[in-house]
């Protein structure tokens, strides 16, 4: 490592996997941070930078490297570290300390073990060492292959069963004998059953209900009115199911939601609708989060948040060891966290292959002239950030925009669903209030709404629709 490499480092600034120290006098915590390194995808410690990113440097004697060596003989089990002193002016240097991840994490720094959230360096949690300790084979069977004590085969969903095998047989992954196998031995074809017993994945994707005991088959959705959480909530709610079931109530959410542009081509007559975002990239990060997330975590979820100029998904767990975010973008190998989980997702054809997804996504997004989505992990888990070409809110705020008015909250509520841009049933505006009443008060809400000219309705009967004006 040079100085240019070193310089180059300092105007990216610390981030979740580059860290800078003053001076050897923090030594300590620089080793934490190091340990962070090895326990998550790697990095560098950089000694002699400011956290301002000025280049200090310090000077280097025996006895310095000394206490270097020592740190290091903390680190356990042992791990390749590489230390680099990069010379500056005045016999002064930079001090940098390089790690990469490691299949034997969890690590530890002078007994105890350290992890890496977005540019701090914090005591790793009882949950998150166990994690590793499974990650490094320390364990005979991972979560989804353990049997599941609180549910049996009468639990889980024939249909949903029995969908996924017709879907199977249609992509040609599932072989056609299938469709004359009993619920039973399909299951244990897919690994799901064992000794009459099925396992924690076959409940994550085909139980009928997923509640008390695996509460972290849990989905949060929000809509927010303007572009961070400070906002108030337009839509808000949570799901529990299993996998399948979550991702259609989050494909149900995105499609009331985000607002479909129509237009026509000179040489078309019909017209042609154009989603805010594509429908098979959002379609494929919502399977990645579901399939590739951390089921162990009781208290864990799926969420996904919507607001003005972008849409956020969020799931908990980490990047294999051998990824790291920047290389998502390219081809990459990708040994799934749930192997049973993505098997059977895999032969629904919900994705095509291992590694190819996230390409995917860039493509979609570039083919589609929309801003490159994002990738970021952070508070245990990986998060995607998809940006709208344009802003999806309104100028004006709900409160400005209906002042004037004498209107219930409940009325109000009802315009905030519909700044959305959505044409929506009376039926799709009750599902998505909170605490909803009954349909016929919704409809006269509306009709209210009607008649002092803020929304208007097309089409006539139960399929008629509303918008705003």
């Amino acid at each position: 490592m040079d100085i240019s490499q070193v310089t180059t480092l300092i105007h990216q600034g610390e981030s979740n996997n580059l860290e800078f120290k003053k001076s050897t006098t923090q030594l300590k915590p620089a080793f934490e941070t190091a340990c962070a390194f090895l326990n998550g995808n790697g990095g560098i410690v950089l000694i002699g930078v400011s956290d301002a990113g000025q280049l200090i440097g310090q000077h280097v004697t025996d006895n310095t490297r000394q206490e270097i060596a020592r740190e290091i003989n903390k680190i356990e089990p042992t791990a390749q570290i590489e230390i680099f002193y990069i010379p500056l002016k005045d016999e002064k240097y930079v001090i940098a300390i390089k790690v990469d991840s490691n299949h034997h994490a969890p690590y530890t720094y002078d007994g105890r073990a350290f992890e890496r959230n977005q540019s701090t360096t914090c005591r790793m949690t009882q949950h998150g060492y166990e994690q590793l300790i499974v990650a490094r084979g320390q364990l005979n069977h991972s979560w989804e292959e353990s049997i599941a004590t609180s549910h049996s085969i009468d639990d889980l969903d024939f249909d949903e069963i029995n969908m996924a095998v017709q879907q199977g047989i249609a992509a040609g992954r599932v072989p056609a004998i299938a469709e004359n196998e009993t619920i039973e031995g399909i299951l244990k074809s897919w690994n799901l059953m064992e000794g009459g017993r099925i396992n924690n994945a076959a409940v994550v994707l085909f139980a009928k209900n997923v509640l008390p005991r695996y509460s972290q088959c849990h989905l949060k959705l929000g809509r927010f009115s303007g572009t961070d959480m400070l906002g108030d909530f337009i839509d808000n709610r949570e799901y529990f199911g299993n996998a399948f079931q979550m991702l259609r109530e989050a494909n149900s959410f995105i499609s009331r939601h985000l607002p479909i542009a129509s237009f026509f081509e000179a040489d078309r007559f019909e017209r042609i609708d154009k989603p805010t975002l594509p429908v098979l990239a959002v379609r494929e990060a919502l399977v990645n989060a579901i399939c590739h997330r951390d089921y162990s975590h009781r208290s864990s979820s799926v969420t996904l948040a919507i607001f003005d100029d972008r849409m956020e998904i969020w799931n908990n767990g980490k990047l294999p060891a051998n990824l790291k975010i920047t290389d998502l973008k390219k081809k990459h190998k990708s040994t799934p966290v749930n192997k049973l989980i993505s098997k059977v997702f895999y032969d629904r054809k919900y994705f095509d292959g291992w590694g190819t997804g996230i390409i995917k996504i860039f493509d979609l997004c570039r083919i589609n002239d929309l801003p490159e989505p994002g990738y970021e992990q952070y508070s245990g888990g990986i998060e995607i950030r998809f940006k709208f070409r344009e802003s999806i809110g309104f100028a004006k705020t709900p409160e400005l925009e209906f002042s004037g008015y004498q209107l219930t909250m409940r009325q109000k509520n009802i315009l905030k669903i519909l700044l959305a841009g959505k044409k929506m049933t009376v039926g799709e505006i009750t599902e998505t209030m909170e605490n909803p009443p009954a349909p016929r008060t919704v409809g006269d809400d509306l009709s209210h709404l009607k008649k002092l000219g803020l929304i208007k309705l097309e089409g006539i009967g139960r399929g008629a629709r509303w918008f705003m004006k």
